[in-house]
């Protein structure tokens, strides 16, 4: 994947082309975390070579501007903040060879019990109820598209009817 700024690049030396792809690593992460995958993926579209990306990911990675447990904690933090089931995460972490019961975060989530995932399952079908005639697997759908497991979901889904 190459784009127009790829020309730019090349007619860059080696050690300039190392520090815009640490710059762009460093703009990036002070507006939210990155993960090493999307960080290498938004190098590689920006058209810096794999020695120069591989170069700038190592400093990034050696000095703390990118870590990958961080980051999976973050997204584990903001999902269970935003009443999401971790399904999704769970696939994103397994991509960056983390597992996810390995987190902190994780852990906390799973302490607060299933309980406190079936109430922000049914808050958001309370909040964003279904207009659909089948209301039950319009709702199953919903939260399953929201990262909610199945067990998770179908008992939400079932308090939820009984409320209606």
């Amino acid at each position: 994947m190459h784009n127009i700024k790829t020309s730019n690049i090349s007619s860059l030396s080696l050690d300039e082309q190392k520090e815009k792809a640490y710059a762009k690593i460093l703009r990036s992460a002070s507006a939210c975390e990155q993960s090493s995958i999307r960080m290498r993926k938004k190098l590689e579209y920006a058209g810096f070579s794999q020695d120069v990306i591989d170069f700038a990911m190592k400093k990034a990675i050696r000095v703390g501007v990118i870590d990958d447990v961080r980051y999976a904690e973050c997204l584990v933090r903001s999902n269970a903040l935003a009443g999401k089931g971790m399904e999704f995460v769970k696939k994103e972490i397994q991509s960056l060879g983390l597992y996810i019961e390995d987190l902190d975060a994780y852990q906390e989530y799973i302490q607060n019990g299933e309980d406190a995932q079936i109430d922000a399952a049914l808050n958001l079908l309370i909040q964003h109820p279904s207009r659909a005639k089948d209301k039950r697997s319009a709702a199953t759908r919903k939260l399953l598209n929201k990262g909610y497991s199945m067990s998770i979901a179908s008992r939400a889904v079932a308090i939820w009817c009984d409320r209606l």
